[in-house]
This record gives structure tokens, sequence and C-alpha cells, in this order.
């Protein structure tokens, strides 16, 4: 089954996801700028971090032939998520309920962030109170994003989307930028490590 606008993937929603869309879930253009950047095929294994009802992973998938994971610490988004899937007859995607600090970024050569932890911060706008939310865990998080980052294969890449706070490690140098600067494409320039024999 196929959508045909933001509009129709949206009364897929359940009326309270619905309602969240604007704020929380990613805008389709948003999507397809990522697939057109990354040019995945079918060696890519994509992970979105904070993958709520899988609007980037259900799309996107729709559009390649990547493999996409999305995690999500949320079950009944997790739950919407696989619900949407089953509707949209997708394959090549899937979601795992998990705290992100017990996934194995080494799985993974590509990844989309859409400021996953700003919740945390947030005064009015969160998704739900079914989660515990604090300052302290968004450093904590976002601490724990920069040391998996840091120990990613060369040319892995990194979308970012409303997350020009995001600290990054050096090695990854900035590839593209839409006009309005909320969505940016991230490249590990790092060299393979080369091993000698002695």
């Amino acid at each position: 089954m196929r959508h045909s606008s933001e509009s129709s993937f949206d009364l897929l929603l359940t009326k309270e996801n619905r309602k969240l869309s604007a704020t929380f879930w990613t805008p389709e253009e948003v999507v397809q700028t990522a697939i057109d950047w990354l040019k995945l095929d079918a060696e890519s294994k994509v992970l979105d971090i904070g993958s709520g009802v899988g609007k980037f992973c259900l799309l996107a998938a729709e559009k390649s032939e990547a493999n996409f994971t999305g995690i999500e610490i949320r079950k009944h988004l997790v739950e919407e998520a696989k619900r949407l899937q089953d509707i949209l007859q997708i394959n090549n995607c899937k979601f795992i309920h998990s705290d992100i600090k017990e996934i194995d970024f080494q799985q993974f050569n590509t990844f989309f962030y859409y400021n996953s932890f700003c919740e945390h911060l947030a005064i009015n706008e969160i998704i739900d109170s079914t989660i515990e939310l604090k300052e302290s865990l968004q450093r904590r998080y976002e601490d724990f994003l920069f040391q998996q980052f840091e120990n990613l294969a060369p040319d892995s890449k990194i979308i970012t989307y409303f997350s020009g706070n995001l600290a990054l490690p050096s090695n990854f140098e900035l590839i593209k930028l839409n006009k309005d600067n909320t969505l940016a494409l991230w490249s590990n320039q790092q060299k393979p490590k080369l091993h000698t024999q002695n």
C-alpha cells in the first residue's frame, strides 16, 4: 500500500498521534531530502534514533532498498509503528522497543537524528508523561551518542534535523545543509586504520 501525501499518511495514525505529527514526526519533504542526499542502497543499514511512530523509517523504506531500524523507548509508539508497517506492507524496516543505550551502533552505517532528547528540556511540548523527563538525562544521552559516533566506521553518515546543538566528533564533516539550516548531512572522514605486519 502506498500513500499519496503527508496528510494521507497522518490519517493512518491514531487520533492522539495525529495531533502530535506537526511537532514530533518527521515531515515527508525531510524524508525525501534525506533519501536524496544519502543515496542509499541494499547495503545501507539505517538507525532512526527515537523513531516515535516510525514515520521516517516507513516513508524512507518505501523509497529505498536500504534496511531501516527504529529504536524507541515508548512501547505504545513502537506498537503504533508496527501497526502502520502492517498496513503499508513494508518489509525492509523493523522497530525495537528499547533504550538507545542497549543498541549496538556498529551494526549500522547511517543514522537519523531528529532532536530525539529535546523533550527533556521542554516546558510545554512533550509527547506524554510515560517516561522520566529531566535535563540531566538529555545530557547523558547526548554524551552517549557522541561516544558511539566517535567509534563509527569511516564513511558512516548522520542526518540531523533541528539538532543544531548536538555535538558531533571532529571526524564528522558537514557535507550538506538545507537552506533554512535545519537539515544536515554529516560524514565520517576518518581514514581506515592500516594494519601492518611486523
